[in-house]
């Protein structure tokens, strides 16, 4: 078949894709394909370690190199892709693209079980997977008013979290069905999503052109968020460190509860029936919970203003964060593990929102401060997942988990040295 062939069949299915979705606003498709593709990425990420330790016979470490890997092929494509995204007129391709990829590696895994061919099909999978957001993001972030762009960011990450909160509950359960269940609900997912953004329209004819006036308005809370950029890129990238150790490495400490009849409520001496079975989905309540503390996190912030340019909120969310992992290092109580996902869920939620309302402040790097963003994002899964995976290997659980808090005093230097370094070029340039 040659190329004006596929280019025929490209435009009909736009075309189709148009007609169907354009009963609904551009803003609304959006948010629908934000939820769809978090959804099914996160039926994939409970699902992966449980495959790993079950159909492929590795263990914790195995599960977090794994991890890894994958999130070292999203930091690499999103910081190649960033030098590229600027000069595309219509940055949805570069989403279309990974929609097409993500599912083509991912559902492959099924049918094959041998730890080198699964590892490079779940890395393809999250490498597509880098190109979807940053122009996702973008898109939304052409909003020229900064009010609205906050509230419309909002409803999009309250969108994705949403996806990323109700995706364990099904990929939980299904799994304990049926292994190969999640990756049918995975495909259908995204076929759904890849619909709605080949239906999107270009983001000037959505949003229009910032004029002088708007522009004008937005210099001094631009420069800002400039300041705020470093540091909030690094605190997503902790917020992602931690939270990776809760989704590739803590799923091992609930299998081993679960089987060893050590999982308890709250400290009963006998374990409830309800805790005797079924470790994914036990595991998939507590990820249920971290992402619905981060859609409350997104709903709230798309409607209030007082977090911006507080460095104090996004340092001591960290600190409250690592403290929560000497918590989860020893408890066997499920409600215990329910509050540190919380407080991670909490971290997690405004420093990513933090990071990305900053890195979209500038109209004319967004897209590039988008793939950064996300790079900082998987960097954070790559150094969590790697990290806390070979450490609980060589240490155990409890000890790798107890680390955590030095972790954080670590990033919490660096980043008080970002902020003095942000806010004297600033005061420097304004001079």
């Amino acid at each position: 078949m040659d190329s004006h062939s596929w280019i025929r069949i490209l435009d009909y299915w736009h075309g189709l894709a148009y007609t169907l979705a354009s009963m609904w606003r551009p803003l609304n498709r959006m948010y629908l394909t934000a939820f769809l593709v978090d959804f099914a990425c996160m039926v994939g990420t409970v699902v992966l370690p449980f495959f790993v330790y079950n159909q492929i016979g590795g263990g914790v470490a195995m599960s977090g190199v794994m991890g890894a890997v994958q999130a070292a092929a999203y930091v690499v494509v999103c910081l190649v892709s960033a030098r590229y995204v600027m000069r595309t007129q219509n940055g949805l391709v570069w989403a279309v693209a990974g929609l097409i990829a993500y599912p083509l590696f991912f559902c492959l895994l099924p049918f094959f079980h041998h730890p080198v061919i699964c590892s490079i099909l779940a890395t393809g999978s999250m490498g597509a997977m880098a190109l979807v957001w940053p122009a996702l993001h973008s898109w939304v972030g052409a909003e020229p008013d900064p009010n609205r762009r906050s509230h419309n960011m909002g409803l999009f990450n309250l969108s994705w979290s949403l996806g990323f909160a109700i995706g364990p509950l099904f990929a939980g359960p299904l799994y304990d069905f049926d292994f190969r269940m999640p990756f049918f609900l995975l495909f259908g997912a995204i076929t759904i999503a890849l619909f709605l953004v080949l239906s999107m329209p270009h983001e000037r004819r959505c949003f229009g052109e910032a004029t002088n006036e708007t522009l004008e308005a937005r210099r001094d809370h631009d420069r800002a968020s400039e300041s705020f950029l470093y540091l909030g890129w690094s605190a997503s990238l902790m917020a992602n460190l931690l939270t990776a150790a809760t989704r590739f490495v803590f799923p091992a400490r609930i299998d081993s509860l679960v089987r060893s009849g050590e999982l308890r409520f709250w400290f009963e001496s006998a374990p409830s029936e309800l805790l005797s079975a079924a470790p994914a989905t036990k595991y998939s309540w507590l990820a249920f919970l971290l992402s619905f503390v981060v859609c409350l996190c997104f709903l709230v912030m798309s409607r209030t203003s007082g977090w911006r340019h507080k460095a104090s909120l996004l340092m001591g969310l960290q600190a409250a964060a690592g403290l929560s992992f000497v918590l989860l290092s020893t408890t066997h109580s499920l409600i215990v593990m329910a509050f540190c996902f919380a407080v991670l869920g909490f971290n997690h939620g405004v420093s990513f929102f933090a990071a990305a309302y900053y890195s979209l402040s500038d109209a004319v790097h967004k897209h590039r401060n988008a793939a950064m963003n996300e790079a900082a994002v998987g960097m954070g899964v790559f150094i969590g997942s790697l990290l806390f995976g070979c450490l609980a290997q060589r240490m155990g659980f409890s000890d790798a988990f107890r680390l955590a808090p030095l972790l954080v005093v670590v990033a919490l230097i660096a980043e008080f040295g970002l902020l003095r370094h942000a806010r004297a070029r600033r005061l420097t340039h304004n001079g």
